[in-house]
């Protein structure tokens, strides 16, 4: 039987036994890496191309402000602000009682005339069967032959004046001269109107353009077919790359800038002239230059830009964090003009808060 200072020795004993052991468990988790789960890329080298900020507005290839051809008073104005209408289509009438009073005079008198041709050239064929019998003299034939002359021609004149009449009586209507959408109503019920005098605006929602102003000092770079990246409210998160139709040599001498128009194809929706409209013009640097994802550039409090560099160590992914100097952004790349040499690794997604050599277990298999 142990006495009690042999059985507390052994209890010290197998005490000191379970602190060394656990020690020593607790030493090797401590020094056990976590791999932290990251996203890769590599640099490459790209044609560089400098997107600059331009804005600008929608337009309409075709607007037109409308007016009477003749004076009168608005006698139907069956058209609204913001109504679509055909080719064709009524827009504004004018009082034209007078006018078709006129009208119907010079119906009447090219009616009269008909008629009085008609008699004199009865009377003309009668007389040349008389000649034939001897039974008229020829010198009323002739005068006959010079009344129905005169009678076509007064005929004809009369013609004319109807068809006059009638032309100002269909310029008593105003009709839309294309499709599109009345944008202004400039006169109402009533009014007198002169010729010349705006009435209506009309404007196509077909055939849309973006013009955009830019400024002087890209003008010269920029040729029909440089790209613009656009985007458009209502729209959110969406870019259409479309290119230059035209450089318009017309400035703003305040702002410094000249404008740029890109025709709009008509698949895209919701737009409507006036609309604001944003972009990136691509004007090509004719280099090249290592380029990264903007995902991979993580800016510093003090200034510093740097990426994660993923480097294989002994067979194990590690971070390395490496200064750079960016340069120009273009479709979701940035140059780095110091740095970074093409063909390098680095971190895009996992970046935030990683450690100078700290271990990495990449998801992505870009890196193998």
């Amino acid at each position: 039987m142990l006495s009690a200072p042999l059985k507390l020795q052994e209890a010290t004993s197998v005490l000191r036994t379970v602190l060394v052991v656990s020690l020593v468990f607790l030493t090797s988790l401590a020094s056990a890496e976590t791999a932290v789960p990251v996203r890769i890329t590599t640099s490459t080298l790209q044609p560089l191309v400098e997107m600059v900020p331009v804005s600008g507005s929608v337009t309409t290839a075709r607007v037109a402000t409308l007016s009477a051809e003749v004076e009168g008073r608005v006698a139907s104005l069956p058209v609204e602000e913001g109504q679509q209408v055909e080719q064709g289509t009524l827009l504004l009438a004018l009082d034209d009682e007078l006018a078709q009073r006129d009208l119907d005079r010079e119906r009447a008198e090219v009616a009269r005339l008909n008629s009085t041709l008609e008699d004199t050239r009865r009377r003309l064929g009668e007389a040349r069967t008389l000649i034939e019998r001897r039974s008229i003299a020829a010198s009323e034939v002739r005068s006959l032959e010079a009344a129905v002359a005169q009678a076509d021609a007064a005929l004809a004149g009369a013609r004319a004046n109807l068809q006059r009449r009638e032309a100002e009586v269909r310029r008593h209507q105003l009709q839309a001269p294309f499709s599109g959408v009345i944008s202004r109503r400039l006169t109402e019920l009533g009014e007198w109107v002169q010729p010349g005098t705006g009435v209506l605006e009309l404007m196509t929602l077909q055939q849309l353009r973006a013009d955009l102003q830019v400024p002087q000092r890209y003008y010269a770079r920029v040729q029909p077919g440089s790209q613009v990246e656009l985007q458009f409210e209502g729209h959110p998160g969406q870019r259409f790359a479309l290119p230059v139709s035209a450089r318009i040599p017309l400035s703003s001498q305040q702002a410094r800038t000249f404008l740029l128009r890109i025709e709009l194809p008509d698949d895209i929706p919701g737009l409507i002239p006036g609309m604001s409209v944003q972009g990136d013009l691509l004007l090509d640097q004719d280099q090249q230059g290592v380029a990264v994802s903007r995902d991979a550039l993580l800016r510093h409090a003090d200034g510093r830009v740097a990426v994660w560099r993923v480097v294989n160590e002994q067979g194990q992914w590690r971070a390395r964090e490496q200064q750079v100097v960016p340069g120009l952004a273009f479709d979701g790349l940035i140059e780095l003009r110091e740095g970074l040499q093409a063909g390098e690794q680095v971190v895009v997604e996992g970046n935030e808060s990683l450690r100078e050599g700290q271990l990495l277990n990449v998801l992505n298999q870009e890196a193998n």
